[in-house]
C-alpha cells in the first residue's frame, strides 16, 4: 500500500502554474476613498509579453476603464474614470509564464464617500478642541482661592 501511494505521488508531476493576484491597490474586498483614477494589480506567474485584459465595472454595470492597460513585468496599471461611491468589480484575464494557458479572475472593492475630508473636518476639530482649551486656558481659570 505504501508503494502504491508513492507511485501516485511520484507520477503526479508538477502542477501547472496559474496566474494569481498577489496584491492590488485598491485591495480585494477593501475600501478606498472617492476619486481614485488608477488601479494596480501585481500578479504571480503572469507572462508580461502576452496581452492582459482588465475590466472595472461600477455598481451600475458600467465599465470604468479609461485608456490603455500598461504592463511592467508583474505589475498591471489600469487607468479608470474617477470612481464614485459603491462596489466595483475587477475582472482580469492573463496568460501564465509556463504556457499553461489563460487564467481569469474577479475581485471586488468598495469606494466610500468619507464625507469628512476637507474644510468641514478641520472646522469640527477646531471647535471640538478649541472650546475646552479656551475654557481651561481663560484668564483666571486656574487661580487659587485664598
Amino acid at each position: 500500500m505504501l508503494t502504491a501511494a508513492l507511485l501516485i505521488v511520484a507520477g503526479a508531476g508538477p502542477a501547472g502554474a496559474h496566474v494569481e493576484v498577489r496584491e492590488s491597490d485598491p485591495p480585494a474586498a477593501g475600501e478606498v476613498g472617492i476619486g481614485i483614477e488608477e488601479i494596480e494589480i501585481r500578479f504571480l506567474s503572469m507572462d508580461p509579453d502576452e496581452p492582459v485584459a482588465v475590466v472595472v465595472v461600477d455598481s451600475r454595470g458600467v465599465d470604468r476603464v479609461d485608456g490603455e492597460v500598461s504592463v511592467d513585468r508583474d505589475l498591471v496599471t489600469v487607468p479608470v474614470q474617477p470612481l464614485e461611491a459603491g462596489e466595483h468589480r475587477v475582472e482580469w484575464t492573463a496568460f501564465s509564464t509556463d504556457g499553461d494557458g489563460v487564467s481569469q479572475g474577479t475581485y471586488v472593492f468598495t469606494v466610500v464617500d468619507s464625507g469628512g475630508t476637507g474644510f468641514g473636518l478641520w472646522l469640527l476639530w477646531i471647535v471640538a478642541l478649541g472650546i475646552p482649551a479656551a475654557i481651561f486656558l481663560r484668564p483666571g481659570a486656574r487661580k487659587k482661592k485664598t
